[in-house]
């Protein structure tokens, strides 16, 4: 893509984006690596996807771009990793790791197109889930950004070159739209992501009240218990522990993990690999606990998985090693 045409989709975008446009020109910085500007790519595309829901959503969503080093010396196609950010961070989150690709790239090891999407929304995130009130942000991901990155760069487009990797609530995101989508994504990689086991719901809603974190909240009910009858923000059924209606919906969304495994199944794709990292001193203990239940259930059904446990906490940088290994064993087989 030239100059020209980024800019005027920047142009376009700090139209459309109004209150929200700094969101598109957040700069992504690798200070361990030398990667030329032109390389890292900050740009907006449509997002039909997220048009019609009860709230408003920007028609033009911001994304960046990595392209590999050789990428514009040469005539090749590469494979693509999407990159799903953390709640209340931005798609620059990737610059936690992206300095350590580009190292390795250049000495040999896998050149891939990375793209971190978008997934911030009022609430600070929209768990990458479609939902009317917050918006079909899965589509968004499966649909919007894919077809745009396979149109305009020079991607390997198959299933089989495509990966998912995420963080946080965008490790519940490339888990969730993984496990639902393996006839577009083919490798998933989800870091210290939000799950439930059987008692993950009870312990993450403690934790959440705990810390007063009432936007957080919002915005789980927002996207898992979406309730078109209200009249105001957030249009959802907020949590009742004794309401067995609301229970359920909020268990579905980082949960029922059972369920969510054999509707899998019963798809005609597979995965063709699956990685999940959690730290051992992650303060969300719920995400500990339950990395390892799912990998329990993973195992029962036969779906070949790594997990691994680090040393660290709720982050990403102990695993940058491990996610350019990981995608760089299992995109070039």
């Amino acid at each position: 893509m030239n100059k020209k045409n980024v800019l005027r989709y920047i142009v376009t975008g700090f139209l459309l984006l109004a209150a929200n446009y700094a969101l598109a020109t957040e700069e992504l910085s690798a200070p361990k690596a030398d990667i030329e500007q032109s390389r890292v790519q900050q740009i907006v595309i449509r997002a039909p996807s997220l048009a019609g829901s009860k709230l408003a959503n920007d028609a033009y969503q911001p994304i960046i771009v990595y392209l590999p080093p050789s990428y514009q010396a040469s005539k090749d196609r590469y494979p693509a990793v999407y990159f799903l950010h953390g709640y209340g961070d931005r798609p620059a989150q990737a610059s936690e790791f992206i300095g350590l690709w580009d190292q390795s790239a250049r000495k040999g090891g896998l050149e891939a197109i990375v793209v971190a999407v978008n997934g911030y929304n009022q609430y600070g995130g929209s768990f990458y889930v479609n939902s009317p009130v917050t918006g079909n942000w899965e589509n968004f991901v499966t649909q919007d950004v894919v077809t745009y990155i396979d149109k305009h760069y020079r991607t390997r487009a198959k299933p089989e070159y495509r990966g998912l990797l995420g963080y946080s609530m965008g490790g519940f995101g490339a888990l969730n739209i993984g496990f639902k989508n393996p006839d577009k994504f083919k490798h998933v990689m989800a870091l210290c992501p939000g799950l439930f086991n059987e008692e993950g719901l009870d312990k993450a809603v403690a934790q959440w009240t705990s810390q007063n974190w009432t936007a957080v909240m919002e915005g789980y009910a927002a996207a898992f218990a979406p309730d078109n009858t209200r009249t105001e923000s957030p249009y959802a059924h907020a949590w009742n522990a004794n309401d067995k209606k609301v229970r359920k919906m909020w268990e579905n969304g980082f949960g029922n993990w059972p369920e969510k495994i054999k509707a899998y199944l019963g798809r005609p794709d597979r995965l063709q690999s699956i990685r999940i990292e959690y730290g051992k001193h992650d303060p969300f203990i719920w995400i500990t606990e339950s990395s390892s239940y799912l990998s329990k259930l993973l195992k029962q059904n036969n779906i070949d998985h790594e997990i691994y446990m680090h040393n660290g906490g709720h982050d990403i940088a102990p695993s940058a090693e491990n996610i350019v290994d990981f995608f760089g064993r299992k995109m070039t087989m």
